[in-house]
C-alpha cells in the first residue's frame, strides 16, 4: 500500500515492535496495516482502550516467555523427541499462558474483549509441573527426572571420584620423579600423566598424545584406562536413561500440542493489543472519540507522531466527506508535516493505535492515497511529475466513497498555467468520487478555486512577517501568502536581485501578495484576541465556580445552625407548654382560692419572663465598644443583655471577658453585653419558678470531645446526656472526630448501655460523617 509508505508507517510498525513482549506479537506488529471496515476500526480501538484502561488498573502478568514453539510443538505432536532446552520453554510458555488466563478469566465486566481470549488459553499445570521438575533452566535433565538416572548419576559420580583419586596417586606417589609435571589433564576424555619421553615402558597404559617437543608422552595408566571404560559404560547408560525422560516429556507435551500452539496464537494477539495500549502511554495518545456521518477527522493539538514531542507544533484541523483542505504558504512552512500527520493519525486510529493529540473525532475512511515527496524513478524513466501523474491515475480509477486523499504540491512540476488547472481538474474529480481531499500548493488559482467550490476550504501556515521564519501553525478558513521573496532575502540573495524580481511581479500580484500578508497578520490579531478573550472568560468562570462554592458551603453552614436553633426552640417550648398546662390544670382545681390564684399569676408572669429572655437570644446582639464597664469588680451586681435576672462578678475581668452568676447558672459573657445594677434593682427581680425550664433556656445539643483522653471524654460526656435528658431536647450532636476511631467506639458503647437513649447513629456528611455522633432520647 503505497500510502502506508509514502507516510512513513513502518516507522510506527518499528515503535510498536519495541512493545511487544512475544515474537509472535512482534512479527505481527511488523505487518500491521489498517482497518477500513467501519465496524472492525472500533472493535480495534475499543479493545486497544480496555487494554489502556487495564495496565493504568492492573498488573498485568509478563508474556517474555511466550515463544514462537510452534514448529516445536508440531514435531511433538507427531512423534517427535524434543530437546530438554525446548521442553523448558515450553513450559516456561505454558506458565505465562496460565497466568495471562488467570488475569483475564474473571474479568469478563472489566474487559468484555480481551476476557473471551482466555478461553483459547489452556491450563495444563500437571504437565507444566513435571516439565519444570524434570529440567534446569538450560535444558539438562535433572538428576530426579527417575530413578534409573539417579542412580546412574551416583554411580558416574563415584566412577569419576575413583579415577581421580587413581590418576592422584600418579603424581603425587613414588612415580612423580617421571613425569615432567606433577599435573594430570584430559585428552580426548581420558584422564592422562605427562610422561617423560625417556621413562616411556617404565608405566603400563595408553599413549594419547605426545608434546611439540617429543620431550613429553600423555601417557593414560592401565589401572585408570580400567576405570575409565567403567565410566563410559555408566555415561553410556545415563545418555540411554535422559533419552527415555526427554522421549516421555515430549509425549506428554505432544498430547496437549494443538491446544498450547492456540493458546501461544492467543496470547500473542494478547499481547500486541497490550503493545498498542503501551505506544499510547509511551505517546501520550488519546483515544479517538465516534463522530457523526463519515469519512471525518477532527484533531485538535495533534503532534506528528515521529516528531520530537517536546518541540513540535500542535496541529488543528478538521477534514471529511465533503470538507476538503487546501494548504498554502511559505516552503518550508509545514504544509507537507501537516499532510502527513492526518495520512498518520488515520492510518494510526484505523489500526487500534492512539495518536498524540489532546483530542480526536473520527468516522472511519474506507481507503487512503497519498501522493507526497518525489516520486522520480530512474528504473521506470519516471520523472518526478510523470510520477506523480501515475499516482495519481491509480488513486482515480480505484477512488471509494469516503476515500482520504493526500496530495502534497497538487500539480507541481511541470508548466504553472497547465499544473494549475490540472490540479483543479484532479481535485473536483476527486471530490466528485466522495473522496475527501487534504493538499497543498503554491498555485494562486488554486486559492481562488478552494473560495468558490463548493466542499473545500482555504487553510494557510501561518509565517511571521518580523522573523520571516514560519511558525509552523496552520490556520484554517484562509489562503496563506508564499513569502518567497522575504525567503530569498533571508537566505542570502542580493537586495537587488528581490526588489528587480517584486517590480517584475506587476502592481496586481504585489497588492494581491500584501493583501495576503495584511490578511496573515489580522488573523494573527484576531487569534490573539481571541486567546486573550478565552484566558478572561476562563477566569471569570473559575471567579464563578468558586463565588457558588462559598455560596453552598454557607447555605449549608445555614441550614446546620438553623436545624440546631430548631432544635433548641421546640425544646424550650415544650417545656413552657408543658409548665403552662401545669399552672392552668392547678387555676382549674382551686378556682376560689386567692392565694392559689395569685401564685398561679405569679408563675405565669416569671414564665413569660422566661419566654422573652430565651427570644432575646435569637435576637442580633448589639454592637458596642468592647472596654469594661466603668467600676466593674468582683462582686458587682450586674444586668446582661437578654436576661431579667441580676447577676453577679465572679471574678475580675480579663480580656474584656467576664466570669458572672445568673441565677444557678455560672457563665463567661462578653464585657460588653453587661451593665451595673443597683441593689435595689437586684432584690426586685424575683427569682424563677422553674429550674427544669431553665434547664431547657440554657441547654445546648452539643458536646466536643475532641482530643480528651477517654476516661475524660466519658465522664463529660455522661454529664451533658444526663443535663441534656433534664432539659428536654429531643436529641443531642456528639463531636469526637474520626482519628483512630477510639473516642467514637467508647462513646457508642457509652450510649447503646444509657437507659435513656433511644438510638444513636454516626453523622451523614453534611453533619460530620464519622467524626460525629447523633443520639436521640426516648
Amino acid at each position: 500500500m503505497h500510502a502506508l509508505k509514502v507516510l512513513e508507517f513502518d516507522a510506527i510498525r518499528a515503535r510498536l515492535q519495541a512493545h511487544c513482549e512475544t515474537t509472535l506479537a512482534t512479527a505481527s506488529a511488523a505487518d500491521l496495516e489498517p482497518s477500513f471496515v467501519e465496524q472492525d476500526v472500533w472493535e480495534l480501538l475499543e479493545t486497544t482502550a480496555e487494554a489502556y484502561e487495564a495496565l493504568g488498573r492492573h498488573s498485568v502478568p509478563s508474556l517474555g516467555a511466550v515463544r514462537d514453539l510452534r514448529d516445536a510443538l508440531t514435531r511433538s505432536k507427531k512423534g517427535g523427541i524434543l530437546g530438554g532446552q525446548e521442553l523448558y520453554q515450553i513450559a516456561d510458555a505454558m506458565s505465562a499462558i496460565r497466568q495471562l488466563r488467570a488475569f483475564l478469566e474473571p474479568r469478563r465486566e472489566d474487559m468484555p474483549r480481551l476476557q473471551p481470549f482466555s478461553a483459547s488459553l489452556p491450563e495444563n499445570r500437571k504437565v507444566e509441573e513435571q516439565l519444570y521438575a524434570s529440567l534446569d533452566p538450560d535444558g539438562t535433565v535433572r538428576d530426579d527426572a527417575s530413578t534409573a538416572l539417579a542412580n546412574l548419576r551416583q554411580k558416574k559420580k563415584a566412577a569419576a571420584a575413583r579415577i581421580t583419586e587413581r590418576i592422584q596417586a600418579y603424581i603425587s606417589g613414588r612415580t612423580r620423579d617421571l613425569l615432567s609435571d606433577p599435573i594430570y589433564t584430559v585428552r580426548d576424555g581420558r584422564y592422562v600423566i605427562p610422561l617423560k619421553a625417556e621413562n616411556r615402558g617404565k608405566i603400563r597404559g595408553i599413549v594419547h598424545d605426545t608434546s611439540a617437543s617429543g620431550q613429553t608422552i600423555y601417557l593414560e595408566p592401565e589401572d585408570v584406562l580400567q576405570l575409565g571404560n567403567a565410566l563410559r559404560e555408566v555415561e553410556a547408560a545415563e545418555r540411554i536413561e535422559v533419552q527415555k525422560v526427554l522421549t516421555a516429556l515430549s509425549g506428554k507435551v505432544g498430547s496437549i500440542a494443538s491446544e498450547t500452539i492456540g493458546g501461544i496464537e492467543a496470547a500473542a494477539t494478547v499481547d500486541l493489543h497490550f503493545a498498542k495500549a503501551r505506544l499510547g502511554f509511551e505517546m501520550k495518545g488519546t483515544m479517538p472519540q465516534r463522530a457523526q456521518g463519515t469519512a471525518y477527522l477532527k484533531v485538535q493539538g495533534g503532534k506528528h507522531p515521529l516528531l520530537d514531542q517536546a518541540t513540535a507544533v500542535p496541529l488543528d484541523i478538521a477534514v471529511g466527506k465533503g470538507k476538503s483542505v487546501l494548504i498554502t504558504g511559505p516552503n518550508t512552512g509545514g504544509k507537507t508535516v501537516s499532510i502527513k500527520t492526518v495520512g498518520l493519525f488515520v492510518l494510526m486510529a484505523q489500526s487500534g493505535l492512539m495518536p498524540p493529540a489532546l483530542d480526536i473525532r473520527l468516522a472511519p475512511f474506507t481507503q487512503a492515497w497519498a501522493d507526497i515527496g518525489d516520486e522520480q524513478s530512474l528504473q521506470q524513466s519516471l520523472s518526478t511529475f510523470s510520477g506523480h501523474i501515475r499516482n495519481i491515475a491509480e488513486a482515480l480509477k480505484r477512488l471509494k466513497d469516503g476515500s482520504l486523499v493526500l496530495l502534497d504540491e497538487v500539480g507541481a512540476g511541470t508548466d504553472p498555467a497547465e499544473g494549475a488547472a490540472l490540479a483543479k481538474a484532479i481535485l473536483q474529480a476527486m471530490s466528485a468520487k466522495g473522496a475527501t481531499v487534504l493538499a497543498s500548493t503554491h498555485y494562486g488559482e488554486l486559492k481562488a478555486f478552494a473560495y468558490n467550490e463548493e466542499g473545500f476550504e482555504n487553510a494557510a501556515m501561518e509565517f511571521d512577517p518580523k522573523t520571516f521564519r514560519p511558525t509552523y501553525r496552520l490556520i484554517m478558513g484562509a489562503p496563506g501568502a508564499s513569502h518567497a521573496l522575504r525567503i530569498a532575502e533571508r537566505y542570502g540573495i542580493p537586495a537587488e536581485v528581490v526588489e528587480q524580481a517584486r517590480e517584475g511581479l506587476g502592481d496586481q500580484a504585489q497588492d494581491l501578495a500584501l493583501m495576503m500578508e495584511r490578511l496573515e497578520q489580522s488573523q494573527r490579531q484576531a487569534r490573539v484576541a481571541q486567546s486573550e478573550a478565552d484566558k478572561r472568560s476562563e477566569q471569570l468562570k473559575r471567579s464563578e465556580q468558586k463565588a457558588a462554592k462559598k455560596l453552598a458551603e454557607a447555605e449549608e453552614i445555614r441550614q446546620t445552625a438553623h436545624s440546631r436553633a430548631n432544635e433548641v426552640i421546640e425544646a424550650a417550648l415544650r417545656e413552657i407548654r408543658l409548665e403552662a398546662s401545669r399552672l392552668f390544670e392547678e387555676l382549674k382545681q382551686a378556682p376560689i382560692d386567692p392565694k392559689t390564684q395569685q401564685r398561679v399569676r405569679q408563675s405565669l408572669r416569671d414564665l413569660d419572663a422566661v419566654g422573652r429572655d430565651f427570644a432575646g437570644e435569637f435576637v442580633p446582639k448589639r454592637k458596642g465598644a468592647t472596654s469594661v464597664p466603668e467600676g466593674l469588680v468582683r462582686g458587682s451586681l450586674v444586668k446582661v443583655d437578654g436576661y431579667s435576672q441580676i447577676g453577679t462578678v465572679l471574678e475580675e475581668p480579663r480580656e474584656g471577658r467576664v466570669f458572672v452568676q445568673l441565677g444557678p447558672l455560672k457563665m463567661t459573657v462578653p464585657a460588653q453585653s453587661l451593665s451595673l445594677a443597683d441593689r435595689q434593682t437586684a432584690t426586685s427581680v424575683k427569682p424563677r419558678t422553674n429550674i427544669q425550664l431553665q434547664k431547657t433556656i440554657n441547654a445546648t445539643t452539643e458536646i466536643q470531645l475532641i482530643q480528651k483522653r477517654a476516661e475524660e471524654a466519658i465522664r463529660e460526656l455522661e454529664r451533658f446526656v444526663d443535663d441534656s435528658m433534664m432539659s428536654g431536647v429531643p436529641s443531642i450532636r456528639i463531636v469526637h472526630g474520626k482519628g483512630e476511631g477510639i473516642l467514637r467506639k467508647v462513646t457508642q458503647e457509652f450510649l447503646r448501655s444509657h437507659p435513656g437513649v433511644a438510638a444513636f447513629r454516626d453523622g451523614e456528611p453534611s453533619e460530620g460523617g464519622q467524626g460525629v455522633t447523633i443520639a436521640t432520647f426516648k
